[in-house]
């Protein structure tokens, strides 16, 4: 098996049983062994099950590379419902890490410092989605650029959170727990949307299809 492929059966198994089990409780030789391969032909590729954890965030960070960076270019109500969805699916194929992100990063100066830097990229991205819903009439112009970034890191730091609140509460459908937080996202922004904006939330549900979460 070419190293590339092996490396990407190592990373495929880490996400599996980190999602099932958490990290703190899955063991390289756990990994090894689910993979199907030795101990020692893992430290080959990854000497510690930290180089794994930056190798799952790194494919976080190139998955929003390649279709996350342009958002500005859609400045209406209905991508910003499709964002939404968007950024909670990633959350959940990798939810281990955004349940442990605190711990993680603790445990690793290289991943806070990439985490720490990534973030602040993609806040000011989108940012950037939110000062063309300004320009495009969405959202009134607020106090400040500043007021503005307020808004976009409480949103930033609610869809981060979302599914982890969710599973501590009682759900049915996956579109429920998608709605609802959306639902609340609207709430959020909807003293700074225009009434035009407004009338366009309803519509704007449509773009929630909830597939990603298990029934």
């Amino acid at each position: 098996m070419a190293s590339r492929d092996t490396k990407g059966l190592i990373k495929t198994a880490a996400l599996t049983l980190f999602n099932e089990h958490s990290s703190g409780n899955i063991s390289a030789n756990s990994i090894a062994e689910h993979c199907g391969i030795s101990k020692g032909n893992l430290h080959y590729h990854y000497r510690t099950k930290t180089e794994i954890v930056e190798a799952l965030f790194d494919d976080i960070v190139a998955e929003m590379a390649v279709s996350w960076w342009h958002d500005e270019n859609q400045p209406t109500v209905l991508h910003m419902a499709e964002m939404f969805e968007r950024q909670l699916e990633l959350i959940w194929r990798y939810r281990f890490f955004y349940r442990e992100m605190a711990t993680l990063v603790h445990q690793s100066p290289e991943l806070h410092r990439r985490v720490g830097a990534h973030t602040e990229a993609r806040i000011e991205k989108v940012l950037e989605f939110f000062e063309a819903l300004v320009g495009a009439g969405v959202i009134k112009k607020p106090r400040s650029r500043e007021s503005l970034r307020y808004l976009v890191v409480i949103s930033w730091i609610f869809s981060d959170n979302w599914l982890n609140f969710i599973e501590l509460q009682d759900h049915s459908e996956n579109a429920e727990v998608i709605n609802t937080g959306y639902d609340v996202i609207v709430e959020l922004l909807y003293p700074y949307l225009t009434e035009a904006a407004r009338a366009e939330i309803y519509d704007s549900y449509e773009a929630i299809t909830a597939n990603f979460l298990p029934r």
